[in-house]
């Protein structure tokens, strides 16, 4: 083999190597967004877990790091220039669980009995499901309508640090959800 035939297939070669490497370093850029979202998710489902075995004060702090993934997961995937609907779908869905079922449980579990708990145990996280899914349809720029359900749940969480529930203020977190009321974005 001559010397410029031999340069050539190494030049070959290593271009292909690097492009097997740009389009791996691209599926990875790609993946990190979804994956900041199901750190939300995870989360939420370490809160339940927490919840079930009595850890209140854990299961709280596993609602704010959720809220950290969720924070960052939309910004990375803008800032990346890899935002999808699928994204989108999977971020709506991970706030469902981390932001309307877990602090739901969390307080139901810390609060005692009664028919308004069993009232604000429905509407908080059929609120925040509903506010997710009008948001997705009907998107805003500058402003929410209603309450983000990370913030409510936040607001519950946040209670729940200091083994305190309020079923009404939980069901007025239901109706702000849900309310027309403009919410500024951070």
């Amino acid at each position: 083999m001559s010397n410029t035939t031999e340069t050539e297939f190494r030049s070959t070669s290593n271009s292909v190597y690097l492009k097997l490497a740009d389009d791996y370093a691209n599926k990875i850029r790609r993946s990190i967004p979804n994956a900041l979202t199901l750190g939300n998710l995870a989360c939420g489902l370490f809160s339940l877990i927490m919840t079930m075995n009595g850890l209140h004060r854990f299961a709280a702090l596993f609602v704010f790091l959720a809220a950290v993934f969720d924070f960052f997961d939309g910004r990375v995937a803008r800032k990346l220039g890899y935002a999808s609907p699928i994204g989108a779908e999977l971020d709506s869905l991970a706030d469902v669980v981390s932001f309307g079922v877990a602090p739901t449980i969390l307080a139901y579990s810390i609060s005692q009995w009664s028919f308004l708990m069993i009232i604000a145990f429905f509407s908080f996280p059929l609120a925040g499901a509903w506010r997710l899914a009008r948001f997705n349809i009907h998107p805003t720029t500058g402003h929410f309508v209603g309450l983000p359900i990370p913030a409510a749940g936040l607001s519950v969480a946040f209670l729940a640090l200091f083994s305190y529930v309020s079923p009404l203020i939980m069901i007025a977190l239901a109706g702000f959800m849900v309310s027309k009321v403009d919410v500024p974005k951070l």
